[in-house]
């Protein structure tokens, strides 16, 4: 009952973050020039919202496994990026594309683990490291304010600590491992000047699970986060 509460709680933070970013007044429909085109970066940070996997599945050996569940709560992250912004004629329309190289750092609080009626409390951190290539696609420009939809395909990097003690078995030591992520963002971006824009930004993203391969062994799920960012972006 408590995590239904909770994830509710950050459904409607989601739901009001993004409220937001659609809270513009008709006054401002009518188009403005925009520095469009050409190279850019962006600093942003994140608060992490939601943390979640599919739970953990530990092989004792001998055909014995042991499924269990890790309870996360997200804290914060921080993104830099760079990249280059164009404009392509379809049908009579001008259509934005942004290409960009995103270099994403942050962490998750990792409270607790279950195996069924077992608790054991971790109260330590994941540390997650990713670089992401992005395409952005403008959705729609009004007086003020651009929106933008893109998706990015990268690498990335998370650090689990040692929880050896937390199980009988000693299997949760500390492990590193990389993979394929992915994510989506949404954001909305105020115009501040010819050549800066403020921006908030809603995002998901999945980074790789993992396996470790002496007995026992232990089967990493996916993680996958909700963010909420807001952050600066700067034409060169």
């Amino acid at each position: 009952m408590k995590k239904s509460h909770s994830n509710w709680k950050k459904l409607l933070t989601a739901v009001s973050f993004l409220s937001l970013l659609f809270l513009v007044q008709e006054a401002q429909a009518e188009a403005q020039q925009y520095h469009k085109g050409g190279f850019y970066g962006t600093v942003d940070v994140s608060k992490i919202i939601n943390a979640d996997d599919s739970g953990i599945r530990v092989n004792l050996g001998s055909g014995v496994l042991q499924d269990g569940e890790i309870d996360y709560d997200g804290n914060f992250g921080a993104a830099v990026a760079v990249g280059y912004e164009n404009s392509f004629c379809y049908k009579k329309k001008p259509l934005y594309l942004r290409v960009e190289a995103e270099l994403f750092g942050g962490n998750v609080h990792r409270k607790g683990i279950d195996f069924g009626t077992r608790h054991a409390d971790l109260d330590d951190t994941v540390q997650l490291r990713a670089m992401f290539i992005n395409a952005l696609l403008g959705l729609k420009d009004t007086r003020h304010t651009r929106w933008w939809l893109g998706a990015g395909v990268g690498y990335a990097q998370i650090q689990f600590p040692d929880a050896s003690y937390a199980t009988p078995c000693g299997c949760l030591k500390a492990v590193t491992y990389d993979g394929v992520a992915f994510q989506v963002k949404f954001l909305a971006e105020r115009q501040i000047s010819s050549h800066a824009a403020l921006f908030a930004q809603a995002g998901y993203m999945r980074l790789p699970g993992c396996r470790t391969y002496l007995i026992p062994s232990v089967e990493y799920s996916d993680l996958n986060l909700t963010n909420l960012s807001l952050g600066v972006r700067t034409y060169f």
